[in-house]
């Protein structure tokens, strides 16, 4: 049989109907969890304004300098969400939520888009259900929203799950943190790859989630964000 004249965009899939049933128990075991702890379903739209995301996630993130997909028209420039968050928070202020009775429990299940070079559990087009706790700051709403997310995957058999968590503060913890991080990664510069020379002027806390075997090394004994932590910020980690 002849290839088809089109075919679908690389690392986008289609859901034929033999795959169906995954796809559907994994939204029908997220309904359940988000039913159980009241949260409350939102869906926004595939297009945002491209600031957003620019601010929201950050410029000199590589979502946004590398991976966003955009739309521009005569006058206006959208992004295809590349991630949850920031267009649910857009949602949060532009419909008054913060009215609600706090916290304001939502989430989704939707397909995002980022461009990058597909490869084993990474797709340009890829589904992704989230839980977003808005208006209140407790250690008790944290926990909560891990343990929603791993009595789902239990319920999903996944096995062998571990739990690792962190902190990375409030701006005065990051301001102080990223000073000693600058000092370090300076006196490594060397030996970081060229994504991570570039990160280390725009936005060096980004270094740290370089999957470059090079750069392992030198993240592994970089200052840890925990040891700067300030008072609140390490008394509500320690409840967590």
């Amino acid at each position: 049989m002849a290839d088809p004249e089109f075919h679908s965009p690389t690392g986008m899939h289609d859901i034929l109907p033999d795959q169906q049933k995954y796809y559907e128990k994994i939204t029908r075991a997220v309904k359940e969890m988000a039913d159980f702890y009241r949260f409350q379903r939102i869906t926004t739209p595939v297009l945002e304004d491209k600031e957003l995301f620019e601010r929201g996630t950050g410029t000199s993130t590589d979502v946004v300098q590398k991976q966003m997909y955009t739309v521009k028209t005569k006058n206006d420039e959208f992004a295809m969400r590349p991630e949850g968050t920031p267009g649910i928070a857009r949602a949060y202020i532009e419909h008054g939520m913060k009215s609600w009775p706090k916290p304001v429990r939502l989430w989704y299940l939707e397909p995002f888009f980022r461009h990058e070079k597909p490869q084993a559990g990474r797709s340009r087009e890829f589904h992704q259900f989230g839980f977003e706790v808005l208006g209140q700051q407790s250690p008790a709403i944290d926990v909560q929203v891990i343990q929603v997310f791993y009595h789902l995957l239990k319920n999903l058999k996944i096995e062998d799950l571990i739990i690792q968590i962190n902190s990375i503060g409030c701006p005065s913890c990051r301001a102080r943190y990223k000073e000693d991080l600058v000092d370090y990664l300076e006196d490594h510069e060397d030996d970081l790859c060229g994504d991570c020379e570039r990160r280390l002027e725009e936005n060096p806390l980004r270094v740290l989630d370089c999957k470059n075997q090079q750069c392992q090394p030198i993240i592994k004994d970089a200052p840890q964000i925990v040891d700067y932590l300030c008072k609140e910020c390490h008394n509500h980690f320690k409840q967590v």
